[in-house]
């Protein structure tokens, strides 16, 4: 895989001006675009159309956690949309992620088309142990994201959305027969909403397929430059 591929830029606008520019300035060279709620509930329409017309791909990140039934019914609409990837959360249990993987199977075989990769969110970057202990779950972060990553892994996901810290465990423990997807990469800046973060060159070293650049790009003075200058450390 290039450098370049591995690249996704988040939308995390609900100005859809502010969205244009966004991807005006950045597509190319990033070719994949994330999009969620914050982005997408206000713009669904408008925003589809104008990264179809630019011709890049969609992570359609909206972690689908409901029953088999449903998120399995809500398959079509990846099938025509330019998505690449899109992401459910592996707390939705193995039933729902092998039907999800089995109806996306019998959709790619009816229409002759590659279907999108199915991405199981483990534990949120933003969660750190004392989020897991509120919610009493058993262990710590590393045994929740081993334990979901493997069930997920059982059940068809194509990858996995995880935090840096959990690259080398996973890669240790599953291989390389599951992709891996990190957000919460950080270049040159102090944010702190991601609990669990790491450096682009960081996470590719460690074995990462997809980084998400978000406000560590879109919020510098000088995007193209921040860009520019992430994408030389990757050399």
């Amino acid at each position: 895989m290039k450098k370049l591929d591995k690249l996704i830029l988040a939308i995390d606008s609900d100005n859809f001006n502010d969205i244009q520019n966004l991807i005006n300035e950045l597509c190319p060279p990033i070719k994949i675009v994330k999009i969620g709620p914050i982005s997408f509930l206000n713009n669904y329409q408008k925003i589809i159309e104008f990264i179809n017309e630019k011709n890049i791909s969609i992570m359609f990140d909206f972690k689908f956690f409901d029953i088999p039934n449903t998120m399995s019914s809500s398959i079509n609409f990846m099938f025509f949309n330019n998505i690449k990837i899109f992401t459910i959360h592996a707390l939705s249990g193995e039933k729902a992620i092998t039907e999800v993987k089995k109806n996306l199977v019998s959709k790619e075989q009816e229409l002759e088309q590659k279907s999108p990769k199915m991405f199981a969110v483990t534990v949120l970057t933003s969660f750190d142990q004392n989020d897991l202990d509120s919610l009493n779950f058993k262990g710590d972060i590393s045994d929740n994201v081993l334990n979901l990553a493997e069930k997920s892994i059982k059940s068809g996901v194509d990858g996995l959305v995880c935090s840096g810290d959990e690259i080398g465990l996973i890669r240790k423990n599953f291989g390389h027969d599951v992709e891996i997807l990190v957000p919460g990469v950080r270049f040159n800046t102090q944010l702190n909403d991601q609990s669990r973060v790491i450096s682009p060159r960081e996470a590719i070293d460690l074995g990462a397929n997809y980084i998400v650049l978000g406000r560590t790009v879109t919020d510098s003075p000088d995007m193209k430059k921040q860009l520019d200058d992430i994408i030389k450390t990757l050399d």
